[in-house]
């Protein structure tokens, strides 16, 4: 039977009924809610849609207001673990650079900026807060996400832009790293210094930049008709940090009879506890073997040997997120974003130079 107006059918999650429409879950959320980041032809279809479906009860009373707390922007930071929780120096030095773009930028546009700290443990509790903190815009820095995690603050209808992370899967406006171009980078350096035999220090994660950078790696070796030898693709659990990332290499490394000659590591980190590893196990870095990480965090270049590394522009895609957010408050544009900020190379003392021409 036909739906008609006035007709309540059963309840309907949003992201079926977006499915329906043909449309993202954020689209849907913002019609809803009557929430500013849609243009008046998209918000009035959509909104026309649902009531032809018979789910017009769904649709707020409330007012739309463009103009409530719309110099408010929430930061918020994920991290998996909590403040005292191991690794977190890890994630301090890496993405201090992306909060402080932000904060600069957020700044410069003439808006005010909230900054909320959440982990696995306050993660739902924190989201269903959200809504009581007025924000126009959310931006939220994803790297250690699951799609699970960030469909909580999909639901809200909240304007936003992920930082750090990317889904095929899921609609949100993102600006990420180019994973793939930083591993390309630094297997196309390892060939041009003579380098045939190319292992992999890949981090046993879920997260979206180790899948990238695995495939990255495979790619590449595809790219440049590399055999990929399973045995020299080494995962490393890193889930405890510290102690735990050296202990777990050192395991690695004492049970193999053959290391290859050079080694890509999905972080500086990764990298830096090989190079003690390997030192240990008697091995001269880079002249038996040579070491390229990600990242390019500030001991990468007082580590001995300076490491060689992949230079992510983190204070840019703090930059870069906060200026997608402002375009979709202030022009409300229809459509999904993607911007991929591209890597470096930056070249240090950890490979070395079989007897390649390498110019400078």
């Amino acid at each position: 039977m036909k739906k008609g107006r006035g007709v309540c059918p059963m309840s309907i999650r949003v992201k079926d009924l977006a499915a329906l429409l043909n449309v993202s879950s954020a689209t849907v959320s913002l019609v809803l809610n009557n929430k500013p980041g849609l243009s008046d032809a998209t918000r009035n279809r959509v909104r026309n849609q649902i009531i032809a479906l018979g789910y017009q009860d769904m649709l707020s009373n409330e007012p739309k207001s463009e103009k409530r707390d719309d110099r408010n922007l929430l930061f918020i930071v994920y991290r998996m673990r909590g403040a005292n929780a191991a690794g977190t120096p890890y994630f301090s030095q890496l993405y201090a650079d992306i909060i402080e773009g932000v904060e600069s930028q957020v700044s410069k546009k003439g808006y005010n900026l909230m900054v909320s700290y959440m982990d696995q443990d306050n993660l739902q509790r924190e989201a269903a807060q959200i809504r009581n903190r007025s924000a126009a815009g959310i931006l939220l820095l994803a790297t250690e996400m699951s799609g699970e995690q960030i469909e909580l603050f999909l639901e809200l209808g909240i304007p936003m832009v992920v930082i750090d992370n990317y889904m095929d899967s899921k609609d949100f406006d993102c600006v990420t790293i180019n994973n793939e171009q930083g591993v390309f980078e630094a297997v196309s350096y390892f060939l041009k210094t003579g380098h045939q035999e190319i292992g992999y220090l890949h981090v046993q994660n879920n997260a979206n930049n180790f899948t990238e950078r695995y495939f990255g790696y495979l790619r590449a070796a595809q790219r440049f008709g590399l055999r990929v030898v399973p045995d020299n693709i080494i995962e490393v659990v890193t889930e405890q940090g510290g102690e735990a990332v050296y202990l777990e290499l050192k395991k690695q490394f004492e049970k193999r009879k053959h290391i290859p000659e050079a080694l890509f590591a999905d972080n500086d980190i990764i990298a830096f506890y090989a190079i003690r590893v390997l030192r240990e196990l008697g091995y001269r870095i880079p002249e038996d073997i040579s070491l390229i990480g990600f990242d390019n965090m500030m001991l990468s270049e007082i580590t001995e040997p300076p490491l060689t590394t992949v230079q992510i522009p983190k204070y840019k895609i703090g930059v870069l997120a906060v200026n997608a957010l402002v375009d979709k408050l202030t022009e409300q544009t229809d459509g999904l974003m993607k911007t991929e900020v591209k890597t470096k190379l930056i070249v240090r003392q950890s490979v070395y130079v079989r007897g390649a021409n390498i110019k400078n």
